[in-house]
């Protein structure tokens, strides 16, 4: 548009400036060149013009296909992750790639009047892509061809999109991740013909560095040389292979070759029979292997001998509240002694629930043990708020229910906290309750610690999403209307480091909980306090 502006100034221009022209034949042929030039001028800018609305008309079409998809069954749609972060990639990285290109002031308009996700969301959902596929032992192929869920479909990655995933893994530093994803997207690439696809130079180059990131030199000297047999004047290709070179020859001279460090199975393709090591990188958390692990199962991992232990039974508790329709009450594990109550609240005061938390849902926080501030954490992702009993009858009567079944007071418990989970969203193994080294922990409350937690279960989770309880190998899946129970602390007022437990990422699905902690003052007549401190 700007262009042509120009072009309009130029020609009035020239027109003012030969004004005679008209009067001599010998002067129009001259200014015939100018018809000729400005006809290139044109057709280069038309060139320009329909390229920048066909990439436009492409997003349209990826948008609207998106619709069509999502449109009234939106919760089954974004339940997989994939498509869940594809629409974060659409609404910043791809979006912004338009505006980019779009001349009047709609893009403008769009952004003033609606919410956009962040690049730290779009970032987010693809750690929370990377941290599945640990957590659940995902083949790359499988996330990328949309064949983790039969009911919650997605479609299949491009290779710009997997170069996409791989490069933010590269930006971690997270060469384990990185390799993955970089060799999906040369996979991936000789599939397609698309002119927005990364090149495979690009390519190559991450997964060269990534792969000596990880010990690799052999394997990074063979894609280096591919680098330079496409692009010979690659030089960083060029500087790199004269370094992996010395680096090989002098592993070679001191008897420590590559070949004799490659142990664990390959990840990635082998080339020209070079075995490739992409070995997952140890992380703060001594537990997670075994964390990981109850993620996986489909119930808890407990010998026969404490599975006769455990019962099922009606519990009233002597409690008006519960005379006439007793509790469900199942108890899942002995140590620490959980219970699972069934059919706790029904699916219409669910939705009233999720209907009055969901305008405050924030970032999900954690209090600091150094500070006491209370500050997001990337153990924990999900989104949360505290709805108060004078909010709805529905909120007080799942208090009443607690306070009957459990025997406890209502009077110092916080208030119920509804958390979602988003993407992959988890909350890493932790206590609920304080210890002795926290000791400005729930300080602000004046109620002691957190005696006990009841956690209910707001949705189904089709897959993934388990509570579990890390020592002793409790998995407790999510049930919508049921809630679980436990005692933090023993009855001397000691932490019970049993309860030392994990919510798992959520692979497939939606999943809300509610929270109730309970605290100390006020159950002294209620929870007798014991002389034994395991007791």
């Amino acid at each position: 548009m700007l262009l042509v502006h120009i072009f309009y100034l130029v020609l009035v221009k020239s027109i003012f400036v030969h004004s005679e022209s008209f009067t001599s034949t010998t002067h129009l042929t001259h200014l015939f060149n100018t018809e000729v030039e400005l006809s290139k001028q044109l057709q280069s800018y038309l060139k320009v013009e329909y390229e920048r609305l066909d990439r436009i008309e492409k997003f349209l079409d990826v948008i609207k296909d998106e619709i069509r998809q999502a449109q009234g069954k939106e919760e089954i749609y974004f339940g997989n992750p994939v498509n869940a972060h594809l629409f974060i990639k659409h609404l910043t990285v791809d979006w912004y790639g338009i505006e980019e290109i779009v001349f009047d002031d709609t893009s403008k308009t769009m952004a003033d009047n609606y919410l956009f996700p962040s690049y730290e969301d779009y970032t987010g959902s693809a750690v929370a892509l990377m941290r599945l596929q640990d957590t659940y032992k995902l083949n790359t192929s499988e996330v990328a061809n949309g064949e983790i869920s039969t009911n919650y479909k997605s479609r299949k990655l491009s290779a710009l999109e997997c170069y996409d995933l791989g490069r933010i893994a590269y930006t971690n530093g997270d060469y384990y991740h990185t390799l993955m994803w970089m060799q999906e997207a040369l996979d991936h690439l000789d599939k397609e013909v698309n002119n927005t696809s990364p090149s495979r130079v690009d390519i190559l180059d991450h997964l060269a560095f990534s792969t000596s990131q990880q010990g690799n030199h052999e394997h990074a000297l063979v894609l280096t040389k591919e680098i330079l047999r496409i692009a010979p004047d690659h030089v960083r290709a060029g500087s790199n292979k004269i370094y992996y070179e010395d680096l090989i020859q002098k592993k070679i001279l001191n008897g420590n070759s590559d070949s004799s460090d490659f142990k664990s199975t390959p990840t990635i393709k082998k080339m020209d029979n070079i075995n490739i090591k992409n070995q997952r990188p140890r992380d703060y958390l001594d537990e997670r292997e075994k964390y990981e692990q109850l993620c996986r199962q489909n119930g808890s991992s407990i010998n026969t001998k404490r599975q006769a232990k455990l019962f099922c039974r009606y519990r009233h508790n002597n409690h008006p509240y519960l005379i006439l329709r007793p509790a469900k009450e199942e108890q899942l594990l002995d140590e620490p002694v959980i219970y699972l109550y069934h059919d706790t609240v029904r699916d219409n005061d669910i939705q009233v629930i999720k209907d009055i938390a969901l305008p405050r849902l924030r970032r999900a926080v954690v209090q600091n043990p150094k500070t006491a501030q209370l500050e997001p954490a990337e153990y924990r992702v999900s989104k949360s708020a505290w709805l108060r009993n004078e909010d709805s009858p529905v909120i007080a009567r799942l208090s009443r229910l607690i306070e009957a079944v459990t025997n406890l007071s209502m009077a110092t418990a916080e208030d119920l906290q509804i958390a979602n989970y988003g993407v992959g969203g988890h909350y890493e193994p932790h206590f609920d309750f304080a210890r002795k080294t926290e000791k400005d922990a729930f300080s602000s409350f004046g109620a002691g610690n957190r005696m006990a937690t009841w956690l209910t279960y707001l949705s189904d989770v089709e897959k993934g999403g388990a509570t579990v309880f890390i020592p002793t190998g409790g998995h407790v899946k999510p049930e919508k209307g049921s809630a679980v129970f436990w005692y933090n602390l023993y009855a001397s007022g000691e932490g019970d480091y049993n309860t030392r437990h994990a919510a798992c990422p959520v692979l497939i699905g939606n999943k809300w909980v509610g929270n109730k902690w309970i605290h100390e003052r006020g159950q002294e007549f209620r929870r007798r306090c014991s002389l034994d401190p395991m007791a």
